[in-house]
């Protein structure tokens, strides 16, 4: 179940970006299919793909972006499978009363699909256009997949995403001549945040990782996203204690086997300087051995954790170490 904690909100600038970036879109779109076009103002959560399917059922179109350059990731926009008709058809100039029979049939054929993939290509550069505009660092987006979707196949086209909490944006569809539709937006959390730096959850405690992959470091980035955990990370020995002297770090997490160090080694030099001896520290490792866990532990380790790691695990062993503000006394 993902974390809906009353902490948890989406930036004003990401807000405005979303809005702006529909704005664009349904000019474009009114233009594209040759009839008015429009997506409210969304409502956004916290959410999973597998929560979304679990509470909606039916059959639904994937129109799926990739973001490029210094923003990476994937934003899913889903709608019914009679919208995707309704604007496959209209892009084709099929007559109303055509497009209303294979909607009663959810008949969603090759030319309705073609149309509907240059609505996708549509919508990715609406995309484009605004966030290469409104985004501080630089980014490209383009169509990465469209394709027709329901709770049996879902889990295979997202994959491990189902599970990723995604900001959820969800919107009325509206096309001139047809019942209203739905409008989903998913974006990933630790995406939102990096748009702007804004965080979605109020973060306290600062967690520095120490991992030669960067892959290892961004996934636990991500299970961390919308926690209270700010994840700083880096693959160099240097930095990590030039970030140890710079910031205030209230847990550690050290790879094992590093390709230009031994993690067990860092962690007795951690443990034997001043300013950073007291720091709690969790060894992790995707081999670990009996003796490998002995000897980060005699070495100061508080924890070990087994890569690959759940969420929910890493979540288990870590909280104990949150940082805790101790209430000032005025008398």
């Amino acid at each position: 179940m993902a974390n809906k904690s009353q902490t948890s909100i989406c930036p004003p600038s990401v807000k405005e970006l979303i809005e702006t970036t529909l704005n664009k879109l349904n000019t474009d779109g009114s233009s594209l299919i040759g009839k008015n076009f429009g997506i409210a103002k969304p409502n956004f959560e916290i959410t999973t793909i597998e929560e979304y399917f679990n509470k909606n059922e039916g059959n639904f179109f994937l129109i799926k972006i990739e973001l490029e350059d210094s923003y990476e990731g994937y934003v899913y926009n889903i709608i019914k499978l009679k919208d995707a008709i309704k604007i496959g058809g209209s892009l084709l100039g099929s007559e109303d009363n055509q497009i209303k029979e294979k909607l009663n049939k959810e008949d969603l054929d090759e030319e309705y699909l073609d149309g509907v993939t240059e609505f996708g290509n549509q919508f990715a550069g609406s995309f484009d256009a605004t966030f290469r505009h409104k985004l501080p660092q630089p980014v490209h987006v383009k169509l990465s997949l469209c394709t027709p979707i329901n709770k049996d196949n879902a889990k295979d086209i997202f994959q491990n995403d189902s599970n990723s909490e995604f900001v959820y944006f969800s919107s009325l569809l509206l096309i001139k001549g047809f019942e209203p539709g739905t409008f989903s937006m998913f974006i990933p959390v630790e995406l939102v945040e990096d748009f702007f730096g804004e965080e979605m959850h109020e973060k306290k405690t600062n967690v520095l990782v120490l991992d030669d992959s960067m892959t290892d470091i961004k996934i636990i980035k991500k299970l961390l996203s919308n926690t209270e955990f700010k994840v700083m990370g880096t693959t160099k020995i240097a930095d990590t204690f030039a970030l140890l002297h710079k910031e205030k770090i209230h847990l550690i997490l050290l790879d094992v086997f590093m390709s230009e160090v031994n993690g067990i080694a860092v962690c007795k030099k951690i443990k034997k300087t001043p300013y950073t001896k007291a720091i709690p520290l969790i060894m992790i490792s995707a081999k670990p051995t009996e003796e490998i866990v002995i000897k980060s532990l005699e070495a100061g380790a508080r924890d070990f954790l087994v890569k690959p790691f759940t969420k929910e695990k890493l979540l288990s062993r870590i909280n104990k170490f949150k940082f805790k503000e101790t209430p000032v006394s005025i008398f």
